[in-house]
């Protein structure tokens, strides 16, 4: 896939060390909210999921974006109604990883979801996007964006979510033709989690 060194490409299992913290700063706010609990951290429920199938962190929904073999970006995709079932995988591995805590995280999780909510049907949903700070303002964000939709083409709305916070990013979706189709607000716990734009793109 395209400019002379960028490649797009399904993510493996051997990505866990360089993909992991770009799924992590896709939105460190909520993950550290939902996932660090005692002496956990998100980092342990993120490694560790990351190279199982059959959840929703999970490498087979990733792609990502490398430069002479170094990852550098990462995106991954959900359709109803296969996300379901990956939501009874990561509540399994919840359950392993916190064992007699999980239900604090899960209870987390679900309020989470008040805000970022799981996709829609018939939705090709896009989510995980983040590049590393030494590569952003290059492009890579839009191409990997733009690989998406061509690949997945039987879905006619696109859709995401994205922090109010993160401007730049909410200026690329636009200029990629999202709209802002909903604001979704912390009730009771702002500061935690910021409030957050779901955003929709026609095809």
């Amino acid at each position: 896939m395209t400019d002379s060194k960028l490649i797009i490409r399904n993510a493996t299992p051997k990505d866990v060390d360089s993909i992991v913290p770009l799924i992590y700063s896709s939105g460190p706010k909520a993950w550290n909210f939902v996932f660090q609990e005692g002496k956990k951290t998100s980092f342990d429920f993120l490694n560790s999921s990351y190279i199982r199938r059959g959840n929703t962190v999970s490498y087979t929904n990733h792609y990502v974006a490398e430069i002479d073999g170094k990852v550098v970006g990462s995106i991954l995709s959900y359709t109803q109604p296969s996300f379901l079932t990956l939501t009874v995988g990561t509540a399994l591995r919840i359950l392993s990883v916190y064992k007699w805590n999980a239900p604090k995280v899960m209870a987390r999780g679900l309020k989470t979801e008040t805000i970022i909510q799981p996709p829609k049907s018939g939705c090709l949903y896009l989510g995980h996007i983040a590049v590393s700070e030494t590569e952003r303002n290059k492009g890579i964000a839009k191409q990997l964006i733009e690989y998406m939709i061509g690949k997945y083409t039987k879905h006619k709305t696109i859709s995401l979510d994205v922090s109010a916070e993160n401007k730049p990013a909410i200026s690329l979706y636009q200029k990629l033709g999202f709209e802002i189709k909903e604001t979704r607000h912390p009730l009771g716990w702002e500061g935690t989690i910021p409030s957050h734009y779901y955003m929709e793109k026609k095809r």
